[in-house]
């Protein structure tokens, strides 16, 4: 029995020897230094967040018009025989004439009541001096005197109406519009000519309701036109409406803007910028930095060599900019390159 167990253990140490001299005959592995695709480190660029402070705007779309409009209207009736001011000509002063109806029956009606004037004038004299002594009764005298006013009263309009056959301007201003020409004959109440006044100029804005609140009479707000390709101009918010648009829900806001160069021009579009409020510590980052992730956005800051990814809840959008309420805080390292190719915890490489 002995005798048959030990051939059977011969073989088996020999079939072990056999298979350590295969495996120490095979190719060992060499030590790698290379770190797994996923462990690679990503090229990035950061910036240091800082805090700074921070305007909200309300930025609103505007139209021009004139700060005032005059119709100007006749008040009698007649023939046009004179026009002085053209049309886009300015009129420095209240007063100055503008047209002139034909005068000659105001000047013939002036002349009759002026001599019935004086007539009375003289009979009232006379019977002063008759009622003295004792001629003329008490009622004699009040008659005449009732009389020599009536004459006066007519004098005094026919002076009116001779005054109003010259139709003249009731402001400075430019005249936009002449109705008439000469030879054309006008009536009591027709519109002859429109006087605008464009400095200052009026910017009209229709406010939603959700800013109305942060608008104030005498705000200071800045007005842009794209056209003129300069900076903005400074008006002031001089009327905002107590009652509301219930149609869309809008307010009128009325801007003096000084127009004294006379560039802005009524009709012209422009845009408002009224201040709603000042953040002076805000945090604002590129928005480039910002990633979509689903029901939320976030950034990715780099720690001690890796990107770490922060949900971020955003505020005022400025510009490029946009400011991050929470999520970040000032002196973190902000990744603003190479941020689309990271998950969490990646090795990152700063470069400048």
């Amino acid at each position: 029995m002995i005798k048959k167990i030990i051939p059977g253990i011969v073989v088996l140490s020999l079939i072990a020897a056999v298979a350590l001299v295969v495996v120490f005959s095979l190719p060992q592995p060499t030590t790698s230094t290379e770190q797994p695709p996923n462990q690679r480190a990503v090229d990035v660029r950061v910036m240091e967040v800082e805090t700074a402070a921070l305007t909200e705007w309300i930025e609103l779309p505007a139209g021009v018009e004139p700060f005032m409009t005059n119709e100007v209207s006749a008040e009698v009736d007649g023939r046009i025989d004179w026009i002085g001011p053209m049309e886009g000509e300015s009129i420095s002063e209240a007063g100055t004439p503008l047209l002139r109806i034909d005068q000659r029956l105001f000047k013939a009606q002036l002349d009759e009541a002026r001599a019935a004037h004086d007539l009375s004038a003289k009979k009232c004299g006379r019977a002063e001096d008759l009622h003295a002594q004792g001629i003329f009764s008490e009622e004699q005298l009040d008659q005449c005197r009732m009389q020599m006013a009536t004459d006066a009263a007519r004098l005094e309009i026919a002076k009116i109406q001779i005054e109003k056959a010259t139709v003249s301007a009731p402001i400075a201003g430019i005249l936009n519009k002449s109705h008439f020409e000469i030879g054309e004959y006008v009536r009591t109440g027709d519109k002859v000519a429109e006087i605008v006044v464009i400095d200052p100029a009026k910017v009209l804005v229709k406010a939603p309701e959700k800013d109305i609140p942060f608008i104030k009479l005498g705000d200071e707000v800045s007005v842009k036109f794209s056209f003129l390709g300069i900076g903005g101009f400074e008006g002031t918010v001089s009327y905002v409406s107590v009652v509301g648009d219930p149609a869309t829900r809008t307010y009128e806001v009325e801007i003096t803007l000084p127009n004294p160069e006379r560039r802005i021009l009524p009709g012209m579009i422009a845009s408002v910028m009224i201040q709603k409020r000042m953040i002076p510590d805000a945090i604002t980052v590129p928005l480039i930095s910002i990633l979509p992730r689903g029901d939320f956005v976030a950034v990715f800051v780099e720690e001690d060599g890796r990107a770490v990814e922060r949900m971020i809840e955003p505020g005022i959008l400025h510009g490029n900019s946009i400011q991050i309420i929470n999520g970040i805080e000032a002196g973190d390292r902000l990744i603003i390159e190479g941020q689309r190719r990271l998950s969490d915890g990646d090795p990152v490489r700063v470069h400048k």
